[in-house]
């Protein structure tokens, strides 16, 4: 909503409100031990909030100045908040920002922290949270920003997705001590509703009202190439793309390149049609495998995994078209499994920078595009 982005961009609550407020959004982001230190004023020794997650000690700091600041006074509170982080024996810092950062500017802040993860919450991220479901009680205590009547349904809707949830994984604990060939069939079952209910919102996946993450979820984990030609299909449900080869791996030959290239002077081309099917079970595999390798590693750690899970499945093409949206789609959702985090529509909003990424991890350097995942994650 614009009012929402207003009031936070133009902030005239104080610094003790801002600080409650991003207290409020820890919580809601699944911090524990929320220990808010001195909102209503006194030497707070160089943190807002101290809190935990995934047994790391987090600082949090907030910086909501009423009128617009430059960068610069954003990067010096960065780096004094981020004195913090070893002055209270923290693992990581959060930093809150009521104003935009680009890609560029939040790659530079998180190069400024090497040795501690860092999570930004810039003021597009911030306005998300404020107005997801779950973040609208907190956007009107702070804000005074009443539901609107699509928003309360969409609330309603989210508390009854947090109950089937349960009970889903309630029914895949009992059919984990089942071994009988029908019970095996029916949790099949079970799994193939529970990936429609999923993918069937995966269209806005990369849409910044995106609400994936209350959803139904269905671990990439245990993707498998059938399940991938059932995204590609959903994903191009509104597209142009013939019926004939929705859902299916192409049969001809394709490559990549400027306008009127051909096989021969393409820039890239993909392995033949024949291959696809196996390599990509080859890939499939591979992750299953780092899926549960990344369970609980560190942030970068898994970045770099996610990229080179995107890289590897755009290198293989396996459809005639639509790859790139089948490629995000299974990065946001790995993320989401992974970091309980999303991959925004700003991963490719600076296309030039994007794929010059990709080419870089053609020559086995995935390092920007491991930042732009990063940077995009929110």
């Amino acid at each position: 909503m614009a009012d929402t982005e207003g009031k936070i961009r133009d902030w005239r609550s104080g610094t003790t409100q801002a600080e409650r407020m991003c207290a409020a959004l820890l919580h809601l982001e699944g911090y524990e031990d929320i220990d808010p230190q001195h909102p209503l004023g006194g030497p707070d020794g160089l943190k807002d909030v101290l809190c935990k997650k995934n047994g790391k000690k987090w600082v949090a700091a907030a910086f909501f100045p009423p009128t617009l600041p430059t960068l610069k006074q954003i990067k010096d509170k960065f780096a004094h908040d981020l004195d913090g982080v070893t002055g209270n024996d923290a693992d990581a810092m959060a930093f809150f920002v009521n104003q935009h950062l680009t890609i560029g500017e939040r790659e530079e802040l998180r190069s400024r922290s090497p040795n501690h993860e860092v999570e930004l919450y810039h003021l597009e991220r911030i306005r998300d949270l404020l107005d997801s479901p779950k973040g609208c009680g907190i956007r009107l205590e702070y804000l005074h920003i009443p539901m609107t009547e699509e928003e309360q349904w969409a609330f309603w809707s989210v508390m009854n997705a947090d109950v089937v949830r349960k009970l889903v994984d309630n029914e895949m604990r009992r059919n984990q001590q089942m071994t009988s060939m029908e019970s095996k069939i029916d949790l099949l079952l079970e799994r193939s509703m529970a990936i429609e209910a999923n993918l069937r919102s995966q269209r806005s996946l990369l849409s910044k009202a995106s609400t994936i993450a209350t959803a139904v979820e269905m671990p990439t984990a245990s993707f498998t190439a059938a399940t991938v030609c059932w995204i590609h299909r959903l994903l191009t449900e509104d597209t142009v793309m013939p019926e004939a080869v929705r859902g299916r791996f192409r049969t001809t030959q394709s490559w990549i390149g400027k306008a009127g290239s051909t096989l021969a002077t393409a820039s890239y081309v993909p392995p033949p049609p024949e291959e696809v099917p196996l390599l990509l079970e080859h890939l499939l595999i591979w992750w299953h495998q780092r899926h549960e390798e990344l369970i609980g590693r560190p942030k970068s750690e898994v970045a770099t995994s996610l990229a080179d899970l995107h890289h590897r499945f755009l290198a293989l093409h396996p459809f005639l078209d639509c790859n790139g949206r089948v490629a995000r789609a299974i990065t946001d959702q790995a993320a989401r499994e992974l970091l309980n985090q999303g991959v925004q529509a700003e991963l490719i909003d600076d296309s030039a920078s994007y794929y010059e990424a990709l080419r870089s991890a053609d020559q086995g350097d995935l390092v920007p595009l491991t930042q732009r995942i990063l940077a995009a994650l929110g």
